[in-house]
């Protein structure tokens, strides 16, 4: 790899350690003395046999060795500092579902599409209305599996905690949505967020509004599936590069953003047909995701200077 580095990758690795970019060298011509001229050897004729390969330092190996582990240290210093790579849209990875993920539509379904979200993201409430769409269009071939990322700090765990909790109740899907309605308005076609109805003590009345016992909610909430939800929900996203939402995989294609329908739409058709193939030769509909997109998708997403 190292020999056959481009410029501009080296260029890129120097200047993330120091302010100095890449610049030409000066030429050795310019401390010359002036009416000089550089001795020009040839070096098919006997007066250039001193300068031949085998007459190289011998060391040569051993500094080309000593740069590779430097050029190694810098890739690791700046994945560090950047964080993983964005996931690439037109690979397949292996995004696990784990018992404490709450999900609508049938667990069986062609397309599994796992949804990163946050409530109070602006972005994932655009995107909510388009993951009912799907729903409605696509009642027995689609699940949607919600994961919870933290991204705005403590004000965002409390009204996760108590979507989870309207799971425990089979009343997630309410949930979901009363906290959509009463957390953010759209104004001139933008979303803007409610600040006086984010305070925890309003959930109370949202979860009555969905229909759920509010006590058995608070218990619920306390509990530990709903802390593992989010625990895991990271541990599962953060390897294959998810550290924003939304972001969604539909059957391990990576679609980041609060996305127009049709876009959505498109994949969907696309995975219903490559899973009426698989059926058709013979896997299960109730293990495709497990066969189809677990167990041959990636686990991770490559680092930035990965082959």
């Amino acid at each position: 790899m190292y020999p056959a580095m481009k410029p501009t990758l080296v260029c890129f690795l120097l200047a993330a350690l120091s302010s100095v970019g890449c610049k030409q060298s000066p030429s050795k011509l310019d401390d010359m003395p002036a009416g000089t001229a550089p001795k020009v050897v040839d070096h098919d004729s006997p007066a250039s046999e001193g300068t031949r390969a085998e007459d190289l330092p011998k060391d040569a190996d051993g500094r080309l060795a000593r740069l590779e582990r430097r050029i190694d240290k810098v890739t690791k210093i700046l994945d560090e500092k950047l964080g993983p790579a964005e996931p690439d849209p037109s690979a397949t990875y292996a995004v696990p579902i784990e018992s404490v993920d709450p999900s609508e539509g049938p667990k069986n379904a062609k397309v599994t599409i796992v949804e990163g979200f946050e409530f109070l993201c602006p972005y994932c409430f655009m995107a909510n209305p388009t993951i009912e769409k799907i729903i409605a269009k696509y009642p027995k071939d689609v699940r949607v599996v919600g994961k919870y990322l933290i991204i705005h700090g403590p004000p965002a765990k409390p009204p996760g905690m108590a979507a989870c909790a309207a799971a425990k109740q089979g009343k997630y899907t309410q949930m979901k949505n009363a906290l959509w309605n009463h957390f953010f308005k759209l104004e001139e076609g933008r979303p803007k967020m409610q600040p006086d109805q984010i305070a925890p003590e309003n959930l109370d009345k949202i979860a009555a509004e969905a229909g759920l016992d509010v006590a058995k909610m608070k218990t619920d909430m306390d509990g530990p599936d709903c802390a593992a939800w989010f625990d895991k929900a990271r541990q599962s996203l953060q390897p294959l590069g998810v550290n924003g939402t939304p972001a969604f995989f539909v059957n391990g294609r990576y679609v980041s953003g609060a996305l127009p329908f049709e876009v959505f739409d498109q994949l969907i058709q696309e995975e219903l047909a490559k899973a009426d193939k698989a059926i058709a030769d013979g896997v299960s509909q109730s293990d495709y995701y497990a066969t189809n997109v677990l167990g041959k998708g990636l686990k991770r997403v490559k680092g930035r200077f990965e082959d």
